[in-house]
């Protein structure tokens, strides 16, 4: 049964509320006023008990109902190749072509908008690639680099894996796991188990080991700073979903254009900082960026396959 629109309206104010409640600056007057309109409809408790079940459990947005999840070959496998790249094709999310004449069987792992991959490292364990992200794999599987979008990295072996973003080498130690998001604006390297040594593979600098929890962030004109981040909010884009809690607007834009054909600007830097508190559910489609008026000062103006968002 297809929800009707009043019910996805008042799911998505659900998810605005439970977002304001968790944030850091919610005030006795916000609490208060959520009681106001949760008392208004019945509709409105159970939309709120549903999303707060995803919210607590992590997981309750069904990945495979929102973001169709494709496995790639093992890396090894050569037997049926030529079939598999014809079935890969068909589906857009992978291909497999030399880089250079150097590199004659790396393989460039891309997925489109609404699509992620999760790909077998058999000397490793498994990662899964985001929607619209792209990582080339060495040839022997024991090395990628993420030119744009997000990977999450989980051990499986004792072997060592090591991979890079941007001008940093992330080195994976057996039974480490790591969360990478690079985009225009910045690279995130979080360790999600384990310590993991970063390098810049120069004599100059030195090398920097991040333990759980830790997040070292390389903004674009260099600067690096190193945060505890919610990791509930950081790995929550495995269930098809983005959490925000006080996310600079800047940052999650940045994050939401991976889920939409549509590109985004914020045409004000006074709008970057803007703190953003909310859940954008992939399965919505842009419904999240209608709302942004009704969440900060802003407006949204639709102009064809393009979202701006300005000042008031």
């Amino acid at each position: 049964m297809i929800p009707s629109e009043n019910l996805l309206a008042t799911r998505e104010r659900a998810a605005e509320w439970i977002a304001r409640l968790h944030a850091d600056n919610c005030t006795d007057n916000d609490r208060a006023e959520f009681v106001q309109w949760i008392r208004g409809d019945s509709c409105r408790a159970d939309a709120v008990e549903l999303l707060t079940d995803y919210w607590e459990l992590g997981g309750g947005v069904q990945t495979k109902d929102i973001l169709q999840t494709f496995t790639a070959p093992d890396a090894r496998s050569g037997k049926t190749r030529r079939r598999v790249l014809l079935a890969l094709a068909s589906v857009g999310t992978v291909a497999l072509f030399p880089v250079n004449r150097s590199a004659k069987a790396s393989r460039i792992l891309q997925t489109p908008v609404g699509r992620t991959l999760r790909i077998s490292l058999p000397d490793y364990g498994s990662c899964l690639l985001d929607s619209g992200s792209r990582m080339t794999l060495s040839e022997d599987g024991n090395r990628a680099r993420l030119d744009q979008g997000q990977v999450l990295l989980s051990p499986g072996s004792r072997k060592t894996f090591r991979l890079s973003a941007r001008n940093i080498t992330v080195y994976l130690p057996e039974q480490t796991s790591t969360n990478i998001r690079s985009d225009n604006s910045c690279t995130d390297i979080t360790a999600v188990r384990g310590h993991i040594l970063l390098s810049k593979g120069t004599a100059s600098s030195t090398d920097v080991w991040i333990r759980t929890g830790q997040r070292l962030r390389i903004l674009k004109n260099g600067r690096m700073s190193v945060d505890y981040p919610n990791m509930e909010s950081l790995l929550s884009w495995q269930t098809g979903r983005l959490i925000f809690r006080n996310t600079p607007l800047l940052d999650a834009i940045s994050q939401i254009q991976r889920y939409t054909p549509r590109k985004i600007t914020i045409a004000s830097p006074t709008l970057e900082n803007l703190k953003l508190s909310g859940i954008y559910f992939v399965s919505q489609g842009d419904m999240f960026l209608r709302m942004l008026p009704r969440l900060l000062p802003v407006r949204l103006q639709e102009q064809g396959n393009h979202y701006m968002l300005r000042p008031l």
